[in-house]
This record gives C-alpha cells, structure tokens and sequence, in this order.
C-alpha cells in the first residue's frame, strides 16, 4: 500500500492540470502528474530538488521545482514551463509560477505566515542569521572551557631514537637581483571592516532573502490570480461551446 503524501501542491498551467506530491521527510520522494498521469519520480535528501519528465522526448513539459526548510519541512513547488527549464533563474529558483499548496498542509502555513506577518518574518530569518555567527563561537568557547577543566592525565611516554640521516649537498644557485616593491600598508579601518565582515555578511545576506522572499511571495500570488483567471476562462469558453451545439 502506497504511503500517504506529505506536501501536496496543485495548480492549472496552460490547460493543463499540474499536482505534486512529497512522500517521506528525510530521504523524500518527489512524484509529478500531468492531468492524472505520473509524468517524472525523483529521489533525494537535498533541500532543492527538481524534477523533470522520466521520458526524455517529454520536454514540452519543463520542470518542477521543489524547496524545503533547512529543518525539511516543505516550502513550495514551482512550476518552470520549457523555456525557462535549465536557464540561470530557474536554476538559482527564480522565476516559474508556484503551485498552491494543499490548504491547512505545512507549505500552506508557511504562505499564509509570510503573507501575514512580513515584518515578523524577516525579523524571524535576521535572528537566524545572528545565530548562525553566534552559536559557533559560543560553542567554541564553550569547548575551550571544558578542555581545560578536564584533569588530563600526565602521559610519560618513552622518547624514541632518530636516527642520523646524511646530508645532502645542494647546488649553490645563482641568486635573482629581484626588484625592491614599496611597502603598502592598508588603513586601519579597512583592517577592522575586513576582520567585522566574516560576522555580519550571513545576517546581511539572511535580511536580503526573506526580504526577497516577501516580495516573490507577492508577485507568486498575483501569477496564481492571472492562471486561475485563465483556466477560468478556458472553462466559460468550453461551456459556451457545448450549449450552441445543436
């Protein structure tokens, strides 16, 4: 019997019906349909993973995109259409549309707490980033104390003999008249910024993508609204086809 998935994501792209389902939480499974049909199956612990048709000739397909936490919980499925299948945004997880998400699921929740509370949730990703710069030298500290506590015994260990090896002589080389550089000392603050960097660029860098995270996450849900719109449309266009036949 087929275990029950995880993360479901779902949405109409072009006439057709895109569903995507996550089985498993640390070795996942990821499973692709097209309008009912298992269309591409993919494996792996990785937090992105993309997924392509298991046929080859299948490229008027394109791609899905699938992202987790770094804690392995889902975050989206986005869906690349053949043109932007293998280009630079699509692989850096840029661009595509995202499937919604199957309502009261984990990747839900995670919408609806980026959509409602921004603010807090850049807050969230910055303190994230502060420990990431913290918890080592916290941790560091921590080991340098509990090493020296420790009554590390006073090992006497026998010394052993080397023994005398000969000396090889080596040429005498001409030495090489090689000019004399100026001296170039770097500023003392630009010493200090050096130093500081290595510290503040994982929290800089944390603001920059939940920050770029919000904005996606607005321009995703107006895609969503265009697609719906559309299969809307489809729907209202076929319905009217069917009523003037005679």
């Amino acid at each position: 019997m087929a275990d029950d998935p995880r993360q479901i994501w779902e949405l109409v792209v072009d006439g057709h019906a895109h569903l995507v389902e996550v089985h498993g939480s640390v070795n996942r499974r990821i499973e692709w349909y097209v309008d009912g049909e298992l269309v591409g199956t993919q494996k792996s612990t990785e937090d992105k993973i993309r997924v392509k048709a298991d046929d080859e000739e299948r490229t008027d397909l394109g791609s899905i995109g699938v992202w987790f936490s770094g804690m392995g919980k889902p975050r989206r499925a986005t869906y690349f259409d053949p043109g932007q299948d293998g280009d630079l945004k699509s692989l850096a997880g840029v661009g595509g549309v995202d499937l919604v998400p199957e309502p009261g699921s984990p990747a839900a929740a995670y919408e609806d707490r980026v959509r409602a509370h921004p603010t807090r949730y850049a807050l969230i990703a910055t303190v994230g980033g502060v420990a990431k710069v913290v918890l080592p030298i916290l941790l560091a500290v921590l080991a340098a104390r509990v090493a020296v506590s420790i009554p590390w015994p006073d090992w006497n260990l026998p010394s052993v003999p080397t023994p005398d090896l000969p000396s090889i002589p080596t040429p005498d080389l001409p030495s090489i008249p090689w000019p004399d550089l100026p001296d170039v000392s770097v500023p003392g603050w630009v010493e200090w910024l050096l130093d500081k960097v290595k510290y503040v660029w994982p929290i800089v860098l944390a603001v920059v993508i939940a920050r770029g995270e919000i904005r996606r996450r607005r321009k995703q849900d107006e895609l969503r609204e265009q697609r719906r719109g559309e299969a809307s449309g489809r729907a209202s266009d076929s319905t009217d086809s069917t009523e003037e036949q005679p």
